[in-house]
């Protein structure tokens, strides 16, 4: 039985600068580090990844970076597919059709040399791949493809309290291809109920796909606390004060521009770091932040690019109190579970509004702290709580998070379940 898997992302192949990113990295170091445990868990397969042709348009392009993907893939059998799109125009609905056709196009030639072929369509760029395998006569295939479109966030969650109308089409158009072979990731409770209730899917359509992280990996395990101070200094970071860190996109989603004003209270009790990554250069958004950080008078130091290593060196000291994530929508956030990670052993507590998919990551009190977002000054309250936890309380609740973390993401057993369900082997395709 020769089977292939398909992986079709814009992020973390070529470039690395969101939790989409972060998922791809993680499948790569699951294909490179941990094959055999994987492969003994699921039998073996053949790894392609799909992704928009690289080029000097794409976001942080990093040929290094693209380099070391194919090395991953190469290595077990298979090769980085480029698909042709308009780099101009990457956020409309014209290229995403254009990048799902050319997934769909890219599944149904492997099927000329794998019997089973299963696809992850990852996010809004490819969550039209369903419907575009679904128009180009499927019936064509040697083989059998099936499709796991994954979403990690709506136009509703994005652009939330008014939808943008021709992302929301887009999404619709999408969503309707979920039946036979085509089916929806359920990467967490909020965003499931979501779909269900917002755009009508069938609840039977849902596979299981957890956020994950490879557990074993060196990069999210705590540093040092020498090398981490170290760290900060290279970065121009004092700490002489408790630390409250907040990393994101310049993405008013993200909520950044709460967080900075939510401080304004505590400007001489803390100091803000913000790790901002812009979309495209010299970003609006950063000029704003930069003079509302002034205009409140804080202590802060502001990071406009993107780094694994300082919020992994700040979430491992006990200087840094809390880790904020403001955001105005999140359906699941890889910093809540890469912070319990660095900070097990006493570092940061997370500090994130009780809605969407944050209550699904912390439990108030017990692995971190929610604040009611609608409330004025909750997110102030719940700063000022966490930098005054005592050491033997932010130990309890870091290590708390840190042990649900390690109990429920750990990328080898999330990923061979979901590929057990979209490649199963040939005697479960007899029953």
């Amino acid at each position: 039985m020769r089977r292939a898997l398909l992986y079709c992302t814009f992020n973390g192949v070529a470039n690395c600068t969101n939790g989409i990113g972060r998922q791809t990295q993680t499948l790569l170091t699951a294909l490179s580090n941990r094959w055999d445990e994987l492969v003994d868990r699921t039998g073996p397969f053949t790894p392609f990844l799909a992704i928009p042709t690289p080029g000097p348009l794409t976001w942080a392009y990093d040929p290094a970076r693209l380099a070391a993907s194919r090395a991953v893939v190469t290595e077990r059998g298979g090769e980085v597919l480029s698909l042709d799109h308009d780099a101009t125009a990457f956020w409309t609905p014209a290229t995403w059709r254009q990048l799902s056709a050319g997934a769909a196009e890219t599944a149904l030639a492997l099927t000329d040399g794998f019997d089973q072929v299963a696809v992850i369509a990852v996010d809004t760029p490819f969550a039209g791949t369903g419907a575009a395998y679904r128009d180009r006569s499927p019936n064509t295939a040697t083989g059998v493809v099936r499709i796991l479109t994954t979403l990690y966030g709506t136009t509703h969650i994005h652009d939330h309290p008014i939808p943008n109308p021709d992302r929301l089409a887009w999404e619709r158009y999408a969503l309707a291809a979920t039946h036979s072979d085509v089916y929806i990731a359920d990467i967490g409770g909020y965003l499931t109920q979501h779909l269900v209730t917002d755009y009508g899917l069938d609840p039977a359509r849902f596979l299981p796909w957890r956020s994950s992280l490879d557990l074993t990996a060196e990069d999210l395990h705590p540093m040092p606390a020498p090398a981490a101070a170290q760290v900060a200094a290279t970065f121009g970071i004092s700490l002489d004060r408790p630390i409250v860190l907040t990393i994101g996109r310049t993405d008013p989603t993200k909520g950044i521009d709460l967080l900075i004003d939510a401080l304004r209270p505590l400007r001489d009790q803390v100091h803000l770091v913000a790790i901002v990554v812009p979309f495209d250069g010299d970003d609006p958004l950063l000029r704003r932040y930069r003079h509302q950080i002034t205009d409140a008078g804080l202590h802060a130091t502001l990071i406009p690019e993107f780094t694994r290593t300082l919020p992994r060196a700040l979430a491992s000291l006990s200087h840094t109190a809390v880790v904020a994530c403001p955001a105005r929508g999140e359906s699941l956030a890889n910093v809540p579970f890469e912070t319990a990670l660095w900070a097990r052993h006493g570092g940061p507590v997370v500090v994130a509004p009780n809605r969407d998919g944050f209550p699904e990551q912390i439990t108030h009190g017990e692995t971190g702290l929610l604040y009611e977002p609608d409330q004025e000054g909750e997110l102030t309250a719940a700063i000022r709580d966490g930098i005054a936890l005592d050491p033997r309380a932010r130990e309890r609740m870091t290590h708390a998070a840190y042990q649900r973390v390690a109990a429920d993401r750990d990328v080898i057993p999330n990923l061979a379940d979901m590929l057990n369900r979209l490649l199963p082997p040939a005697s479960a395709d007899a029953r």
